[in-house]
């Protein structure tokens, strides 16, 4: 497979058209995607909206962004993402309806975006498509791809690179893979279907005396999990794997009775897999990947708080292929210094070309890479081409059509807020200032 292309623009800015929102725009035009679509295609703007209370997530205005070109060219977008498991106790997400109250609060909602928020398995996770994957799959042989993104005519992935527990990190093909897929189809991505479980050692637990045991049991939404003055039962027939209890049992009560069992070679590549599934509902070339590479944080968007990054923002990176642009984000990302008072420095992942995400999970990451290669879905071998930054008076006045002055202007004739004032009693002269001179009105 030939190498890739990757449109790239890195995070920093110092002046007007450098905000990354407005680059995101400029390399969605660059790519020339957009010239594939027709007026009236349905775009599925598929990103992650944040849990309740991360502050990770990427900025709402970046996707309105978006949203507005995919308008002005006669698109029809809708942005997007699916039911959770729920993965942990108090996750916000787990019903449409949840989900929907957690992304107006964290400012995704049809005003601000300009178009519908969609979640796109609906109310309980179960409107989706069954897809074969027609033998390519490493792990997965069919998955349930959410019913919206399934329907829609094209697919722009607008993700946050980052690191992620289980999955070693997430961008293009996690926010497509895991994202993409339903809750029954996060079941089956997750090894529930196949036999998968959380690892159970119920010695470890103290039964009633532990603080959380009601939460224990109410958070498994199958009733597999139930806390007795002498300890712990899990019916692993009926368990679907959701690892609510796990999270709960390990982080919160730090118990570790119930831990997950996260073997990633099999992980990512069954996202890998998932990915691919929702890839096959679309027609070549009506599927774009964005990655923002900035506010690299250890852990995902779907808990409710947030770490400090590990390391300084690296840019935007763009392809028609999940699997190379996820793969130019780690490598840059290694390739870059660690930061201080982050995990990085922690575990000694600090240096240029430390791998800073296999350090602090003390795993290779690449297994979703690896699966995308495996299973035909994208390259691992990528050319990075720089886009220039239009800085165009066309450019500037696309994002910004007013000069406010215009409109003071006329006011100020018939109303100065300086009328009438004595303005040199309002204070002394600025050292060095020769010849200062009083407005006056």
């Amino acid at each position: 497979m030939a190498p890739s292309k990757i449109w790239f623009m890195n995070a920093r800015a110092r002046r007007f058209l450098e905000s990354t929102a407005i680059k995101a725009r400029q390399i969605l035009e660059q790519s020339g995607w957009l010239d594939g679509l027709k007026r009236g295609d349905i775009v599925a703007v598929k990103t992650h909206m944040g849990e309740a209370y991360n502050v990770g997530y990427l900025r709402p205005v970046i996707i309105s962004t978006l949203v507005t070109l995919l308008k002005e060219r006669g698109m029809r977008p809708f942005v997007t993402d699916t039911t959770t498991m729920p993965y942990h106790p108090w996750i916000s997400r787990t019903l449409a309806m949840d989900h929907l109250e957690t992304a107006n609060n964290n400012g995704f909602n049809q005003g601000s975006m300009g178009c519908p928020i969609v979640i796109a398995d609906g109310w309980l996770g179960t409107d989706d498509m069954l897809v074969d994957l027609q033998g390519r799959g490493n792990y997965l042989t069919k998955q349930f791809v959410a019913r919206a993104i399934a329907d829609a005519d094209a697919l722009l992935s607008v993700a946050h690179f980052k690191g992620h527990p289980a999955g070693g990190y997430g961008a293009s093909l996690k926010n497509i893979g895991v994202g993409g897929a339903s809750k029954r189809g996060k079941m089956n991505l997750h090894g529930a279907l196949a036999g998968d479980k959380p690892v159970i050692d119920a010695k470890l637990c103290p039964g009633r005396r532990c603080e959380w045991w009601q939460v224990c049991e109410d958070c498994c939404p199958e009733g597999s999990v139930k806390v007795t003055d002498e300890g712990l039962t899990v019916d692993l027939e009926s368990c679907v794997y959701c690892f609510a209890c796990a999270n709960l049992c390990v982080n919160m009560a730090g118990v570790k009775a119930i831990q997950r069992f996260d073997h990633l070679p099999t992980l990512g590549r069954r996202i890998a897999d998932s990915a691919l599934a929702c890839m096959m509902t679309k027609d070549p070339g009506k599927a774009f990947f964005v990655n923002f590479a900035m506010d690299i944080t250890p852990y995902c968007d779907c808990y409710g708080w947030t770490d400090t990054p590990i390391v300084n923002g690296i840019g935007i990176l763009a392809s028609y292929d999940p699997v190379a642009v996820d793969k130019a984000c780690i490598d840059m990302m290694n390739a870059a210094p660690g930061l201080l008072n982050s995990e990085a420095e922690e575990f000694g992942a600090l240096a240029c070309g430390a791998k800073k995400l296999n350090l602090i999970k003390g795993k290779d990451i690449e297994a979703q890479v690896q699966g995308g290669v495996a299973n035909g879905l994208g390259s691992d071998e990528y050319v990075i081409e720089e886009a220039p930054l239009d800085r165009s008076q066309a450019a500037i006045n696309t994002f910004y059509p007013e000069i406010p002055a215009r409109k003071l202007k006329p006011m100020y004739e018939r109303n100065h807020p300086l009328k009438g004032l004595d303005t040199a009693s309002f204070g002394r002269q600025t050292e060095l200032m020769k010849d200062p001179i009083c407005p006056k009105k």
